[in-house]
Parts: C-alpha cells; structure tokens; sequence
C-alpha cells in the first residue's frame, strides 16, 4: 500500500495546498453524493401528484439514468455548439453501444429504433425536436446549394449547465471520446456508419432493436476502431469475464470449494498474464490490489465479489480511455490510480479481521 508520505511527494503536495489527489477524493465525492440527490429528487416528482405512491428502488435508477442522458446532450452542446440533431442522437447511441459492449449494459438504459438515419433513442430523439428547460432548439431552413432542395437543421443551445458530477470519471472519458470521433464529420458519413452495424441491417424503420444486437461482432468492432471509437481492449475483456464470475459465485452456497475457487484462480492468474504492460502500468498495482481482495473475497465473503469488481471494472476502463487519449501519465489519472489502490488494500484489510 502506498504510504501518505509516498502519495504527496508522488503528486507534489505541499503542506496548506491542495493536491490532485485530494481533488479527485472531492470529486468522487460528489459523483456519489450527487446520485443520491438524483434519486431523492425522482421521489419528489413522482409523489407530487395526488394520491401518488412512493416509488419502488428499480424506478430511482431510471430517473438517474435519464438525468444522464440530458446533461450528456448538454455536454454535447456546450462542448460542440455547431452539432447538428443527427450527430447528436448517434453521439448517445455510440455512448450506449460502447458502454454495452464494455460494461455489459447500457449507460442510459435507452430503447432504440432503427431509422433511416440509424438507430435513434426515442427520448433523446423527443428532447431534441423542440425547446425544454435544458436546452432550446432552432430550426433554420437552408439550402444545400443554391439550386438544390432545402433542409432545416436542428441547432442548440444549453439553457443550464451540464454537470459533470452525476458521471463517474470512466463516463466522463467515454463522452469526451465519442465527441471528439464526431466531431466535425458530416451527419451522413456518420449515419453511414452505423447502417454497417447488423443491429440496423437486419431491421426495418420502426423497429425495436433487441438489445442482443448490441453485442458487436470483431469486424464490427474493428470498424468502430477505425472510426476513432475504442471499444476493445483488456478493459472488454477484463469487464465481460469477471462481473459474471463475481455475481456466480456471491450466489452461490458459502463457503466455496476448493475445486471452484481454484477454477476462477486460474482465471485471475490468465487474466494477470494478459494485462496490458506498458500500456496500462500506471494502473498495474492497483489491478493487483484489486486481484488480492478478489482472492480474499473468493474465500471469506463471496457476496463482496460484485461490487469490488464492479469498481474495479470501472476503473479499468477509465484508465484504458485515459491511456487511449493520451492522458495516461497525467496528474490527476495518477491520483486516480493511487485511490483506488488504497481502496482495495482497505477491502482486503477489512477481509482478513472478518
């Protein structure tokens, strides 16, 4: 575990100052804070109406996720003000579809619809047709050239801030990422994209499109790669093998054989081979740390597995997308590195006193 005396001189701290690290532990903060205030609020709405009931837990998740979904459009917006309604509604989507394939569910929990333009979210497709108390939205009838048909695009403007905080760092990235690979390209080249996915190939407009189709195939994947979108790597793989190992076995009848304990130790010992080094080193001792706890967890608490691996699922894929954009030695991925070593040492400390 690295020390407090280590963790300043690493991140240059001096005393009555702030410190990168202290900002992100601020920052976390408020990611988990502002979830709970999301939930809360969802319940004020819903039981302002009269003889409304309080709503069931599996409903609050829902208002957060939409919550999502309109400061990611805001985020859009202020950051690519010229963004036009159909980069936008494929900006969601690809945030979707990548946060499937990487986190085995969607980040907005969205239904999609196959459209002639590709696949669209009927919320966000809703929320972007005219003005809202987020954003307003502009039609202007133009021409392509002089001679030819006209058109009227969509254009937008933030009438709140986006705030940053509901997104955990790993969405915040994913964002950033997505944008930028639309940034700037024409909405048919875009639209053109997706209609080689099979999700949109295989279905007509008007569709529902499964969320089985979401699964991309490797050549689809490759095509995304090209197309500046990071979809595979070890954070894929590392996400789709363990949060189904995990919930397995907190499911199962404790304490854990011997046989079945070993099987996913051979599992954890594959997966430590085929981590990316030097790619990801500045996260390498806290993958270990985590890989500790998971063991220690595997043998004294099993129910624990699910949200240990979840953390550090997102944690992998934050730092992928951080490498991946070039900010993998940056100071704050660093402190970011550093916190959640120091988690999952606490988690395996905690273990061995049980």
């Amino acid at each position: 575990m690295a020390t407090a005396f280590g963790r300043k001189a690493a991140l240059g701290y001096r005393d009555g100052e702030p410190c990168a690290h202290q900002e992100m532990k601020k920052n976390r903060a408020d990611y988990s804070e502002r979830v709970i205030v999301c939930v809360q609020h969802r319940v004020q709405i819903d039981t302002r109406r009269p003889g409304a009931e309080l709503p069931s837990p599996a409903m609050w998740g829902d208002g957060v996720k939409k919550l999502k979904k309109i400061h990611a459009m805001l985020y859009a917006i202020e950051q690519d003000p010229a963004i036009v309604k159909t980069i936008l509604m494929k900006y969601i989507f690809f945030i979707d579809l990548i946060h499937h394939n990487q986190r085995g569910g969607l980040l907005f929990d969205s239904t999609y619809i196959r459209m002639p333009n590709g696949p669209v979210d009927g919320e966000a497709l809703t929320l972007a047709s005219e003005t809202n108390r987020y954003f307003s939205v502009r039609q202007e009838r133009k021409n392509y050239t002089s001679r030819s048909k006209t058109y009227t695009p969509h254009s937008f403007r933030a009438k709140v801030p986006c705030d940053l905080s509901l997104f955990s760092p790993y969405e915040q990235g994913l964002m950033a990422m997505v944008l930028a690979s639309l940034k700037g390209r024409q909405a048919r080249t875009v639209s053109n994209l997706t209609h080689e996915l099979r999700l949109w190939k295989e279905f007509s407009d008007g569709d529902t499109i499964p969320l089985d189709y979401f699964n991309l195939t490797d050549n689809e994947i490759a095509l995304l790669e090209r197309n500046g979108l990071h979809v595979d790597g070890f954070q894929r793989t590392f996400c789709r093998t363990m949060m189904g190992i995990a919930q397995e076995n907190a499911d199962a009848i404790h304490p854990l054989n011997a046989a079945r304990v070993a099987a996913v130790e051979q599992v954890l010992d594959d997966l430590i081979r085929r981590y990316p080094l030097p790619a990801l080193e500045m996260f390498y001792d806290a993958y270990l740390a985590w890989d500790d706890a998971f063991r220690s967890a595997l043998r004294i608490d099993p129910g624990r597995a699910p949200r240990l691996t979840a953390t550090c699922c997102d944690a992998v894929c934050y730092i992928s997308s951080a490498a991946y954009a070039g900010e993998g030695q940056s100071a704050g991925v660093r402190a970011y590195c550093e916190e959640i070593e120091d988690e999952f040492n606490a988690v395996a400390v905690d273990l061995a006193r049980e």
